[in-house]
């Protein structure tokens, strides 16, 4: 050989593999707690003084972690009803002293109906919280072990998207005020080793888990638990279910109140899941770009503050009256998420989706806060929205959310 050939070839080998080690640059790990009271608990949503009497199945804080080298994201689901932003930067604070880091993390609930009170709504009466402090203390500490045994296991990664739609004759979700108003897609991020095995897959679905009603008293995590241990065996690894623009008010399509028909539910998802999961699409050399935005919403509704005054709710209020909230953008390759806030209805979903540039799009709601609805403007002053608007921190918060992402988009 030519020493012009041995240059040459030794060019094309250097190339070759800067080629391998750049596809090769994702991380990911993937961990899951426990995080079922071990006690009777208040449980969150349709009534006061719901104490639990058992537990039908476990609630879990499972987390995602990636990284590409440069940027680090995650991502965690909670069988929760929400959690507030006080909450998140004690997660975040609680990280830090065991070594690890939230900072870059969404932290998500799936607003299950069936867990403990961790917002204070809930309790014996209206005018008490049903936040148990020592539930509180166990919950956060397992949430940020979760991500910092994530952060511990990151191993090189491949990353694919995917998705499917699950029809009105599946009789899975529906909108109760605007039928004709509800994202019936499913989208899947699948995270797999080198070898193929499956470390993690996040699920993003849209629909209150709120099968069983206000005369259950078990604790579960309703329809999202049927996914996890479903996609879990067929998939492999640890499955994530975030849920999407549920507002105003996107439920189950269920007719009875059973855990037969949570079975059933769930049971539906995951296997859209599992086929989504199949032919999802392979990312080649993804990067991982992560964008937020801190917000001041004006806080209008004059029951929360004076049920933040009186200790039930958390006070969020700074001086200036408006609560500080957050919106995040997050792109892996073929893929753009964003968060919100809260329960942003269907409409303000679809507009942020609509603007986005790539093929797979996800919503996540109840992102690093609960601030109730998030509704479109227009729709707040609207008879049809009355209840949303009871449970929205005010008229402002939809299109200072949406506008925020659109400009984050837009950058």
């Amino acid at each position: 050989m030519t020493q012009t050939g041995f240059i040459a070839s030794l060019m094309i080998a250097l190339v070759l593999l800067n080629t391998q080690s750049s596809s090769a640059l994702l991380r990911a790990g993937a961990s899951s707690r426990i995080i079922t009271p071990q006690s009777s608990a208040y449980l969150a949503g349709l009534r006061n003084n719901r104490l639990s009497q058992g537990v039908h199945d476990d609630l879990f804080a499972r987390c995602l972690i990636l990284d590409d080298g440069q940027t680090r994201v995650g991502f965690v689901s909670t069988d929760l009803i929400g959690l507030t932003s006080s909450a998140i930067a004690e997660i975040r604070n609680r990280a830090t002293l065991i070594g690890s880091s939230a900072e870059n993390v969404i932290i998500t609930s799936t607003h299950q109906h069936s867990g403990p009170d961790t917002i204070g709504l809930w309790g014996e009466s209206e005018s008490h919280s049903g936040v148990d402090p020592d539930y509180t203390d166990f919950l956060y500490n397992q949430i940020a072990s979760a991500i910092k045994d994530a952060s511990e296991n990151l191993e090189l990664a491949e990353i694919s998207f995917g998705a499917s739609q699950i029809e009105e004759s599946d009789r899975v979700s529906r909108n109760v005020r605007e039928p004709d108003l509800i994202d019936r897609e499913l989208g899947v991020i699948k995270v797999d080793r080198t070898n193929g095995e499956t470390i993690a897959t996040m699920v993003n679905f849209t629909a209150h888990p709120e099968i069983m009603w206000s005369d259950s008293l078990l604790l579960t995590a309703e329809y999202p638990g049927v996914v996890y241990r479903e996609c879990d065996e067929k998939i492999g690894g640890i499955t994530l279910f975030i849920n999407g623009a549920l507002g105003g008010m996107i439920t189950t399509n269920n007719q009875f109140n059973t855990f037969e028909e949570v079975e059933r539910i769930g049971g539906i998802v995951a296997q859209k899941a599992v086929e989504a999961a199949e032919s999802a699409e392979k990312q080649v050399n993804p990067k991982i770009q992560h964008s937020f935005k801190t917000l001041e919403i004006p806080l209008e509704n004059q029951q929360f503050q004076a049920l933040m005054n009186l200790g039930i709710l958390p006070k969020e209020m700074p001086v200036n009256g408006n609560i500080h909230t957050e919106v995040h953008l997050i792109e892996i390759g073929n893929a753009q998420i964003a968060t919100f806030p809260g329960e942003v209805l269907p409409k303000l979903g679809f507009r942020i989706k609509n603007s986005m540039t790539t093929d797979y799009n996800f919503i996540l709601g109840l992102a690093n806060d609960e601030l109730g609805y998030i509704l479109a403007t227009e729709d707040y002053s609207k008879e049809l929205y009355e209840y949303e608007k009871s449970m929205s921190i005010g008229s402002q918060i939809g299109s200072i959310t949406t506008n925020a992402l659109l400009d984050l988009l837009g950058k």
